[in-house]
């Protein structure tokens, strides 16, 4: 059964800003906490963070308003199939909307992953534009 965690999060920055920062290494690495993050806006970079607890790459891009990325954690089984991370950008009248669906979750992940990424992006996120 096809797996999709969706979740949708306003944050205090235009969206332009949201997605600049979702892809430099630096930005994207100081708002996650991760030591170290290999990412780059560019098709075909490759993607690393959380001391590669999570990988993929970078598979398209619309400037400003989304990006696509292949997506595999750690706790992937081999047989698992790697997901599709969608990130849309989006203007919200308090400065931009990320809309997210990572399609292809497996189903011994599915509850983890949708628990997580408010712990490891939103609210560290929202964390980093308030100082």
């Amino acid at each position: 059964m096809l797996r999709i965690v969706e979740q949708s999060v306003q944050l205090p920055a235009s969206p332009d800003a949201l997605y600049g920062m979702y892809l430099d290494p630096n930005q994207h690495a100081a708002i996650t906490g991760s030591p170290v993050v290999r990412i780059a806006a560019k098709e075909g970079a490759e993607f690393w963070a959380f001391d590669g607890r999570i990988f993929g790459r970078i598979l398209a891009l619309s400037p400003g308003r989304q990006i696509v990325q292949s997506w595999r954690s750690f706790e992937w089984r081999p047989q698992d199939v790697d997901a599709t991370l969608v990130l849309t950008f989006s203007p919200d009248p308090q400065g931009g909307r990320i809309e997210s669906c990572l399609v292809n979750a497996p189903e011994h992940l599915h509850e983890k992953l949708a628990a997580n990424w408010p712990m490891r992006y939103w609210d560290p996120w929202r964390a980093y534009l308030s100082r």
